[in-house]
């Protein structure tokens, strides 16, 4: 059971990794119109996929400031990095470069700091 769960937290933090170095990339790239609706888009379905994987609901355990701060700080950094380089020369390459360097760097990040709620049903018995 633990393995089930192992695999289902690393397909989740798969995904979120995936739709912010997406979103990082477009939003280095793209101009404005294409920016709201990148950004939209990439808002709305990292939400879907939090409910979908049981991380949205009444039984999760919320917390206003997280145990760690390390996922605050990568976030944080790479988006002010797409923020300096929107509508410099090298965006053309150095978007789609920090878009992969954000997928990687928030998907180990996720990996070692990210918390992942299981329900009771879900969560291994003291016998396994």
């Amino acid at each position: 059971m633990r393995n089930h769960s192992e695999k289902k937290a690393n397909s989740y933090w798969l995904l979120l990794a995936s739709c912010y170095g997406l979103t990082i990339g477009f939003a280095t790239i793209s101009v404005m119109p294409w920016l709201l609706l990148w950004g939209g888009i990439f808002i709305v379905f990292p939400v879907v996929i939090a409910w979908i994987y049981g991380q949205i609901g009444r039984k999760v355990r919320y917390g206003l400031v997280p145990d760690k701060p390390a996922i605050t700080i990568t976030a944080t950094s790479f988006a002010v990095l797409a923020t300096v380089l929107h509508g410099s020369p090298i965006t053309a390459w150095a978007g789609p470069l920090l878009g992969l360097a954000t997928f990687i760097g928030t998907y180990l990040c996720l990996r070692r700091f990210g918390h992942f709620y299981q329900s009771a049903d879900e969560a291994p018995t003291p016998a396994q």
